[in-house]
C-alpha cells in the first residue's frame, strides 16, 4: 500500500489468474477518498523478465511505491530466479512494460520507498546479505550499498527526512529490530538497535508530531502477544528506544497512522480478520492511548 500526496492510497497484491493457468499475477487498485469503494482491480500480468525461465515467479509479496511530486506508480516485484523487476504507471495512467532493476535473485524479499524529491530506493535481502539499489532519473539502478548482515522475516521503508530513507528488519537471534540509514554528514547513520526483542512479524512505521517533535512511531506484534509501541525523534535512534504495551491480546498486523485531528491511531486484527483500533488519548499526559474499538 502507498498513500500519494492527494490522499490517493494504491494497493498491491497477488491473485490467481483469471486464465487458470495457476501462476500468480500482480494486480492494482486505488482509493481515491477515505470511506468510498476502491476502483476495479486491474491486472498487470505475471512478472518476469523477458527471455527469463516461463516457470519463474515472485519470491515474496510485491511492494508499490509513489513519486509524491510527479504521481507516477512504481510496483516492485522480487523474482525466485530473475531478479527485482519494476512496472511503472505515469501521470496520465499508462502502465509500461517490466523492467529488471537487478539481475539477482534475493529470496529474503524487499523494502521500496520514494522519499519526496529523492530517488526510488530498493532495499533486498539476498545470501550474502542485504543490498540497496538506488535509481536514477533515466530509469537505471546501481547497487551503492551492500551491507553484511542477515536479518529475519521482510525488511520495512520508510521516508524520515527530507530525500532520505530509514529501512526496519529483525535481527534473526532475538527478533529485536534493527534500523539502517545511509551515512550522511550530519546525520546518524549505519546500523542502529531498537529493542523490541522477542517481537514478530513486519514492523509497522510512522510519523507524528509529539511534543512538537517530528518522532517515528512503530508498533509491533510483542512477545507477549500483545501490540507494542514506541516512538522517538526521528533519525535519532542512538539515543534509545522504550517499548509499552498498548494490550489488544491476541491481535495482529498492526499498522500506524494519524488521523485527521492529528492523533496517532493503530489498527490491527484480530482472530476473524476483522479491524480494531486505538488512538491516542490527547487529554492524557505522555504518550497515551484508549481501549481497542472495533471498527
Amino acid at each position: 500500500m502507498a498513500q500519494s500526496r492527494e490522499g490517493y492510497v494504491h494497493f498491491v497484491i497477488l491473485r490467481t489468474p483469471s486464465d487458470g493457468s495457476g501462476r500468480p499475477e500482480i494486480a492494482v487498485a486505488t482509493q481515491f477518498q477515505s470511506g468510498r469503494a476502491l476502483t476495479d482491480w486491474r491486472g498487470l500480468g505475471v512478472p518476469g523478465v523477458r527471455g527469463g525461465p516461463e516457470d519463474d515467479g515472485p519470491a515474496c509479496p510485491p511492494r508499490i511505491v509513489v513519486n509524491q511530486r510527479s504521481g507516477t506508480v512504481h510496483v516492485i516485484v522480487s523474482l525466485r530466479r530473475g531478479g527485482i523487476v519494476r512496472r511503472s504507471r505515469n501521470a496520465q495512467g499508462t502502465w509500461g512494460g517490466w523492467k529488471q532493476i537487478a539481475p539477482d535473485p534475493y529470496p529474503g524479499g524487499t523494502a521500496a520507498v520514494m522519499p519526496e524529491g529523492g530517488a526510488l530506493q530498493i532495499l533486498a535481502a539476498g545470501p550474502a546479505g542485504v543490498d540497496r539499489w538506488v535509481g536514477s532519473a533515466k530509469g537505471e539502478f546501481r547497487l551503492v550499498d551492500r551491507i553484511p548482515v542477515q536479518l529475519a522475516g521482510i525488511p520495512v521503508a520508510f521516508e524520515t527526512g527530507p530525500r532520505r530513507a530509514t529501512f526496519f528488519w529483525r535481527h534473526p537471534g532475538d527478533g529485536s529490530l534493527v534500523a539502517w540509514r545511509a551515512v550522511q554528514q550530519g546525520i546518524q547513520g549505519g546500523m542502529l538497535g531498537l529493542g523490541g526483542a522477542g517481537g514478530h512479524g513486519e514492523v509497522a512505521v510512522g510519523r507524528a508530531a509529539i511534543g512538537g517533535y517530528d518522532c517515528t512511531v512503530l508498533a509491533q506484534n510483542g512477545a507477549d502477544g500483545d501490540i507494542e509501541l514506541t516512538a522517538y525523534v526521528s533519525e535519532n535512534e542512538a539515543y534509545g528506544t522504550w517499548w509499552a504495551s498498548l494490550g489488544g491480546q491476541g491481535l495482529r498486523s498492526p499498522q500506524v497512522a494519524v488521523d485527521a485531528d492529528g492523533r496517532i491511531v493503530v489498527a490491527a486484527l484480530d482472530r476473524d480478520g476483522d479491524l480494531a483500533v486505538t488512538r491516542q488519548d490527547t487529554a492524557q499526559q505522555g504518550l497515551a492511548f484508549g481501549p481497542w474499538q472495533r471498527a
